[in-house]
Parts: C-alpha cells; sequence; structure tokens
C-alpha cells in the first residue's frame, strides 16, 4: 500500500497552463421557479467566490448571452423540463421555442438533436431522482454530461452515481458533473444549498467556450463546497479525462486536500478498490500519494463518510420528507468529493 507524504507539494506539472474554475452548473431564478432574480443570483453567487455559473431556469432563456459580471463568468443556459425528466441545454439557446413536446424517449432524441446542431453541450439531470427523474431508459441517450451528484448528498445520488461508472465500465466517456439546482434557502439566513455541490473544472481559461469544452472532456471535480475536500488525479502529465498508453508499474498520483475525520478516500481501477485509506479521528490538511494501475480502463478517485447513530435517522428521514427519496434501506456511504476518470488503453 502506497505510503503517504504529509504536506508534500504538489508535483511540479503545469497543466497545459491550464487552471481549476470553481462553478454551480444549475441554478434558477424567479423566470421559473427560483425566488431570486438574476442579478440577486448573481451577487449571491459571487459572495461564495465562484468563477462561473450557468443559469438553467426551466424551459426559459434567463441569459440571453453569456457574459461577464466583474470576474465572475454566467454561460447561457436552460432547462429542459418534462414529466419524463429534465435535461440542461449549456452554451446555447434552445432552437426552438416551448412548451417542448416531451411525451416519449424519441421526443427527446429530436429535442437534443436540434440542440446538439445548435452547438450546445447536454446533461442530463438528476437521471434517478425520485421525485423527477427520467421514465424510461436513458441508457444511450444523447450526451455530453450526467448530473451524477444534485443538491445536498443524498441517497438518490448514489443511484446516478451507480448508472454512471456503469456507463464507463462499458466504454461511454460520458462526463460526471454536479449542480446545486438551487431555487432558494430553504433554512433562513444559510447558505447551504447554494454552490452545493461545486463543479470544479481544469481548463485553460474562464471563458463558455473553455469551460464547457473542459466539462464534455471530463476535467472536472465535484466536491461538497467551493472551499472543501479537493482531489488532484494525475498520471506523469496526464489529467483527468486524458487517454494514457496502460504499461505494466504505470501508476497514478493522488494529491488531496481537506480529508476530514472518519473519512475514507478510495482509488477505484475499473470497479476494483485499487487503494483505500480512512482519516479516522484525524484531520488532514494534505496527503499525496502513488498508486499503481493495475489493469487497461480507467481510473478515478473519490472521498466518502457514513452517517451513524441518531443522525443516520433523522437524515434519512430528512430526504424521504424533503428530497422524495424512496430509500427503503440503510443509508449507502455518500460521496463528499469525487473526480472524473484517466482513461487507459
Amino acid at each position: 500500500m502506497p505510503a503517504h507524504r504529509l504536506n508534500c507539494l504538489v508535483r511540479g506539472i503545469d497543466f497545459m497552463k491550464r487552471k481549476w474554475f470553481k462553478g454551480d452548473t444549475h441554478l434558477h431564478t424567479v423566470n421559473s421557479d427560483g425566488i431570486l432574480t438574476k442579478g440577486q443570483l448573481v451577487e449571491y453567487c459571487k459572495n461564495q467566490g465562484l468563477d462561473f455559473i450557468i443559469i438553467t431556469d426551466h424551459d426559459y432563456n434567463s441569459v440571453e448571452e453569456s457574459y461577464y459580471d466583474g470576474d465572475m463568468l454566467v454561460i447561457q443556459g436552460q432547462e429542459i423540463t418534462g414529466d419524463n425528466g429534465h435535461v440542461n441545454i449549456w452554451g446555447k439557446k434552445v432552437p426552438e421555442e416551448p412548451p417542448y413536446k416531451l411525451d416519449t424517449r424519441e421526443d427527446y432524441e429530436t429535442i437534443i438533436e436540434k440542440c446538439r446542431k445548435a452547438g450546445a453541450v447536454i446533461t442530463l439531470n438528476h437521471p434517478f431522482c425520485s421525485m423527477c427523474g427520467f421514465r424510461f431508459n436513458i441508457d444511450g441517450l444523447d450526451c455530453d454530461c450526467a448530473e451524477v451528484w444534485n443538491t445536498i448528498q443524498h441517497s438518490d445520488n448514489m443511484k446516478n452515481r451507480d448508472w454512471w461508472v456503469e456507463q464507463l465500465m462499458q466504454g461511454k466517456r460520458i462526463a460526471a458533473v454536479g449542480g446545486s439546482d438551487f431555487h432558494r434557502e430553504y433554512v433562513p439566513h444559510t447558505k447551504l444549498l447554494i454552490a452545493s455541490p461545486t463543479t470544479i473544472v481544469l481548463a485553460g481559461e474562464n471563458t463558455p467556450e473553455a469551460i464547457l469544452k473542459a466539462m464534455k472532456e471530463g476535467r472536472s471535480v465535484i466536491t461538497n463546497k467551493p472551499d472543501s475536500t479537493m482531489i488532484e488525479l494525475t498520471c506523469g502529465s496526464a489529467v483527468i479525462g486524458d487517454t494514457v498508453k496502460f504499461e505494466k508499474g504505470i501508476s497514478v498520483n493522488i494529491n488531496l486536500t481537506k480529508l476530514m475525520p472518519y473519512h475514507t478516500v478510495t482509488v477505484y481501477n475499473n470497479k476494483t478498490a485499487v487503494y483505500s485509506f480512512n482519516s479516522g479521528a484525524k484531520y488532514y490538511r494534505q496527503i499525496c500519494f502513488d498508486c499503481e494501475v493495475a489493469e487497461k480502463g480507467f481510473v478515478r478517485a473519490e472521498v466518502t463518510y457514513n452517517y451513524t447513530g441518531m443522525l443516520k435517522t433523522i437524515y434519512k428521514f430528512a430526504e424521504q420528507k424533503f428530497l422524495g427519496s424512496k430509500n427503503s434501506e440503510e443509508l449507502p456511504p455518500f460521496i463528499r468529493a469525487f473526480t472524473n476518470p484517466i482513461w487507459f488503453e
């Protein structure tokens, strides 16, 4: 098992001059069913230290063209919304006007194809949400990304994660993203829901083209808040989203910051956990280690935690009451942060 190198220096990789940009990809205003105006929402997000946001009102184009408000980028988006599932359209206007016909899978395929031809990035939203997930089999549905983590962490997101991993196992390079699906703060005077989760994107610059391209390529890490646990996964000069030639003895490097007590970091080579470490009662400001790649396919990393005792009971009740979860089993381990994969061929 690899030795930990605490407080290590990040390896001298310049990532081809790329930088990490923090964003929220799924936000609503009063133009659909949120309670903030576009201006109020933008200010709220700027105060969270975000570099970019995507406003995705239901069946409404609140942002006619992407723009900057100070240093923060506001990207055009829309959430195509039907009883059979929700799809985020990023970067381009939906090339038809609502109400949309969304009665069958074929209806979704038709409008997605139109958005694809217009140059938009396509994301399947909260696919296994108990309240508003897809009501048909989404395997093979055209998309660039899947919203694996929607709003605060709950059991339905683990179903999204499991489906995404199955797609990766089939060689489908669907990029994982996260979005807060923010409408309002339901607990007054808190900032629990905004930018929860945060999608942190490795891109050359903070422009709509660069951010959306990087997300399509799987160059994102999803974490629970802008200043929370972060995982950098590399293989030499290769980063998440890259493809590396597999050879015996090849290793990945994990540089992890802000590992909380009793959280577990796990590195997966395909579905096999090739490394796992629990922090115990200790908080790790930084931990860095290498891990050998055993076989072709992909490598990804995630940090998980468990609710226990009375907290588990309370949280299970809350997610069933407020998030519509139909999970009747024990709460699964929840994700604190996870990466998209590096591919090995």
